[in-house]
């Protein structure tokens, strides 16, 4: 059995998606496990983990570091989870994204299209992320009384533009008189819980590369509201409800929305349970991890 070790961070989005990949993995005959990059680690260990694990996968900007603790390039493998990843190791490296290195992939499409754009020559493999959507399961809403934001309250992109717009949401639930639940919570064994209290998620962002909280919001029976960005892009109208970019028409838009449903309880919980299925149907990781297995297999 091939033995992966995730080098990232144990919280938000990266422990979700890590912790259930390995899971996931084991069921395709790839042994995997996370080590937390937040930790130190002695030499000793290093030189331990490299012979017990196979090959090690990081994101882009930590490859150095890992071969900085012995691990050849030869064994590593990359995966960009976002523009920022990329252009930061473009920045900082003059590899064309390390030739010698066993991979390199990026979590969408639209990742994938940025590369080509910022002339990086070598042309990554695309392995979607998921979730197990039953971790989620809850009874379909039934009323509007709620609104969820479980993004950052603030993410800068390398252009220096805040992409959150966590400000958005805060107005939309203060011109409606409806509360708006954060979600602050660094630990992501939280969040199928967190779902239960709200009726619905809204997504605000001008850019993400997949958009975690509106495939975990679907999966929970609430309702995604959300900008064209990231998986909600090619999924919008059959994974939730896609709402204009543009400020003011964002604002309108979702405010439009919320108020259909909330004098509309019977077409919500129709409509959440129908997004529900869909997450089940496209967004689980058993729907979603043959890329990953090819890509690790290489």
């Amino acid at each position: 059995m091939k033995k992966i070790l995730f080098y990232t961070q144990n919280r938000w989005a990266f422990g979700a998606i890590h912790h259930g990949l390995a899971k996931e993995l084991y069921l395709h005959g790839i042994y995997a496990n996370l080590l937390d990059w937040t930790q130190g680690y002695s030499a000793d260990e290093w030189k331990l983990l490299s012979d017990t694990y196979d090959e090690f996968v990081t994101m882009p900007d930590a490859v150095m570091a890992l071969n900085s603790h012995g691990i050849p390039l030869s064994r590593i493998k990359t995966i960009a989870h976002g523009q920022w990843d990329i252009l930061l190791a473009k920045e900082h490296s003059d590899f064309d994204f390390y030739p010698m290195l066993a991979g390199f992939g990026v979590i969408s499409n639209i990742l994938q299209k940025k590369c080509a754009e910022w002339e990086i020559s070598r042309v990554p493999d695309v392995v979607e992320i998921g979730i197990h959507t039953q971790q989620f399961w809850a009874e379909p809403v039934e009323k509007m009384e709620s609104i969820g934001y479980a993004g950052s309250d603030e993410v800068i992109n390398r252009l220096g533009v805040p992409i959150k717009r966590p400000h958005l949401v805060e107005k939309i639930c203060g011109d409606l008189g409806i509360p708006m639940v954060r979600h602050q919570f660094y630990n992501h064994l939280c969040m199928p819980a967190y779902y239960r209290r709200v009726d619905a998620v809204i997504c605000s962002s001008i850019e993400e590369a997949a958009g975690l909280p509106m495939m975990e919001c679907a999966a929970a029976g609430r309702l995604p509201i959300g900008t064209p960005v990231g998986d909600f892009e090619e999924h919008a109208g059959l994974g939730g409800v896609q709402v204009p970019m543009d400020e003011v028409e964002f604002v309108e838009m979702s405010k439009a929305v919320i108020s259909f449903y909330k004098h509309n309880p019977s077409t919500l919980r129709s409509h959440a349970a129908a997004f529900q299925q869909y997450a089940k149907d496209h967004y689980d990781w058993s729907k979603r991890i043959y890329k990953w297995v090819d890509f690790l297999n290489k």
